[in-house]
């Protein structure tokens, strides 16, 4: 599963391995679920980090603006 000081280039790679397990001959319908859960975690967990960063880039901007 994912941690807290994973990169978030790791998170993309562990997300792009399990988008290639539903394309690949792996797949297996009775884990799909279990799979897709793992993967809109992951995909969450990327969205949550890259607003966070967008919010701190847009309170650096604001405060240069503000100068």
């Amino acid at each position: 599963m994912s941690t807290k000081n994973e990169t978030i280039a790791e998170k993309q790679v562990k997300l792009q391995t399990i988008l290639g397990w539903f394309e690949g001959d792996d797949f297996q319908v009775e884990s799909a679920s279990e799979k897709f859960a793992e993967a809109k975690k992951i995909a969450q967990e990327i969205d949550s980090i890259l607003s966070e960063q967008q919010n701190k880039i847009t309170e650096l901007a604001k405060s240069f603006s503000d100068q």
